[in-house]
């Protein structure tokens, strides 16, 4: 995976400046980047050899098959958009390690796959064209808050032609690290522990949403990442956001969902609501 950036690829860079529409026959391309992503197998010569390779008969029935031959060349490199909000000294030595645990959940995660089949191709490729794109800037985004990144987000969107489109999980939702979630990544090893925050950059304060508690901003655990990547393809954020009661944050674990206050922890299961109906049974993502 190439989740982990370089200094150059983190630059102070306003994407804003430099953002073009996004072209469908092109891979995607952030400002941020030095330069564009490119891989021997994803040029469009090989993705058109990838239906006489026997892994894309034998995988048909994976998600991780769905979601290589689904796709325009523009869906690759996938990945999130990150932005990182806290510049402390000591969120310094923290950041590598954490960027490293996002990597690594999401590889394990992918790689779960072949519980469906013994043919890594799938597998490969994917953890091959996986690339996040890290917006860090501290004289801008310093202890940023929620609107201010949906701001920037939405005004990204509208420079790339993107504002409507739901079909691409990177345009659907923005991650955001501060220091409670980067904390919460690397308080442990386990896999299990540690969330991210998620901003919707479509959510209008003025309209009425089904649940009550989508405020456009949730958490989301470390491990269920991946199936949210996977189900931002089909549903919005308000469709997938848990609802949570007053005062409590909806958190994203890819089933019934759950709650946490302000310091991450969870709210006890006995005073959760749990997510609309139709919901709560969604699993491994759909393709």
């Amino acid at each position: 995976m190439n989740s982990t950036p370089s200094l150059s690829e983190s630059a102070s860079v306003n994407p804003i400046d430099q953002a073009s529409e996004v072209d469908y026959n092109k891979h995607y391309h952030h400002p941020v980047w030095p330069q564009r992503w490119h891989h021997p197998d994803f040029t469009e010569k090989a993705m058109a050899k990838w239906k006489e390779e026997p892994c894309y008969r034998n995988t048909a029935d994976r998600i991780t098959h769905r979601f290589l031959t689904q796709r325009f060349p523009c869906h690759f490199p996938w990945g999130y958009i990150i932005y990182r909000t806290v510049y402390t000294p000591e969120s310094e030595k923290l950041w590598p390690i954490a960027m490293e645990k996002l990597t690594r959940v999401m590889t394990t995660w992918i790689k779960g796959e072949l519980n469906y089949g013994d043919d890594p191709r799938p597998e490969h490729l994917i953890e091959e064209s996986h690339k996040d794109v890290i917006i860090s800037d501290s004289s801008r985004w310093d202890g940023a808050g929620i609107e201010q990144v949906r701001g920037h987000f939405a005004q990204y969107l509208r420079e790339i032609k993107q504002e409507e489109h739901c079909e691409e999980s990177r345009f659907a939702v923005r991650l955001v690290i501060d220091e409670r979630s980067l904390n919460s990544l690397v308080a442990t090893d386990d896999p299990d522990d540690g969330f991210v925050g998620v901003v919707d950059g479509r959510y209008d304060p003025g309209k009425r949403y089904d649940s009550p508690s989508d405020c456009g901003y949730m958490r989301v655990l470390v491990w269920a990442l991946w199936p949210l990547y996977l189900n931002l393809q089909f549903d919005h954020m308000c469709e997938l956001c848990p609802n949570a009661p007053d005062g409590w944050i909806p958190v994203y674990d890819e089933g019934d969902g759950t709650a946490q206050d302000e310091d991450g922890n969870f709210i006890p299961r006995e005073f959760f609501r749990k997510r609309p109906e139709g919901l709560t049974q969604r699993r491994r993502g759909r393709g």
